[in-house]
């Protein structure tokens, strides 16, 4: 199985899932062009957006060796995100990491608290809140990690998430509380011809169990190279990527469709900002639907 992983991820040109083709209200081809040509624009992997959570510390000594091989694994897909945290838990070793938040803190906290553990790591990649390693053993560790969360959402209703400039929104045909299916018709016997004829089971799609959170988290869009002046590290460069500056909370959802605004535009934001969307089950739950904003 692991050679099998090795190999798929080797591939330097994946084949493209599907191939996009823009509607209009009629549903033809926008332009009406009947010669479509394949463009790096038409092409989309049909695959979800995997939220990989980098939990990382300039005073951790494991940091520098494995920081390189999360972000060379998230770069090999555009369906990874990448969102660094970086966290305080080594400030007292005398460098006081520049990027680092007690919010911060409190998220990975939070992971911690789900999965009912008593210690916490880092480098530690939290991939859509389900799987988590630490990359220190390299790029394929962290592939099979973001595998392996992959497998493990499964959910009895779909739930599809996108944005435009002011708003995110959330199609779902997940049941709101308090939803009652509309009773499978009565058939009787001479309906079918037949007698004792038991008609087909309605299947019901289950109500969603807690209220979700929808968030955004916006982060620098570039690279940040930090030279440590003190501590464990000194004297050493880490590289940062997409450092994450703020996580705001947007509404809550528990079925259904829902629209809720952007705190701001996403044409007003700096060139170097990007933000995603991402509905979750609550502080350290599952990462269910994200979106690129």
């Amino acid at each position: 199985m692991a050679s099998l992983v090795r190999r798929l991820f080797r591939r330097k040109k994946p084949a493209p899932l599907v191939c996009s083709i823009t509607l209009d209200d009629g549903g033809n081809p926008l332009a009406d062009d009947p010669h479509h040509h394949h463009t790096g624009a038409c092409f989309v992997d049909f695959e979800p957006l995997a939220i990989v959570e980098l939990f990382q510390s300039q005073g951790c000594v494991s940091c520098p060796p494995a920081v390189p091989n999360v972000h060379k694994a998230t770069s090999e897909s555009p369906n990874r995100l990448l969102l660094t945290f970086n966290v305080t838990v080594f400030d007292h070793l005398g460098w006081k990491d520049t990027f680092a938040r007690n919010s911060w803190d409190q998220r990975q906290r939070a992971y911690v608290k789900r999965w009912q553990r008593n210690t916490l790591f880092t480098p530690q990649v939290v991939v859509n809140g389900l799987t988590d390693t630490s990359g220190a053993q390299g790029v394929d560790e962290v592939n099979e990690a973001v595998i392996k969360a992959r497998m493990e959402m499964r959910l009895p209703w779909h739930i599809y998430l996108d944005a435009n400039d002011t708003e995110v929104r959330i199609d779902s045909d997940a049941p709101t509380p308090g939803f009652t299916p509309e009773p499978a018709p009565a058939y009787t016997d001479d309906a079918y011809g037949e007698s004792g004829y038991t008609p087909p089971a309605q299947t019901q799609v289950p109500p969603v169990p807690l209220v979700h959170d929808i968030m955004i988290a916006v982060y620098h869009a570039t690279d940040e190279s930090v030279k440590i002046g003190k501590g464990p590290n000194k004297g050493k460069k880490l590289v940062h990527r997409n450092v994450v500056t703020d996580v705001i909370k947007l509404g809550e959802w528990q079925g259904g469709d829902k629209t809720v605004s952007l705190p701001m535009a996403r044409s007003a934001m700096q060139r170097d900002t990007k933000a995603v969307a991402f509905v979750q089950a609550g502080p350290g739950g599952p990462v269910i639907a994200a979106t690129k904003i």
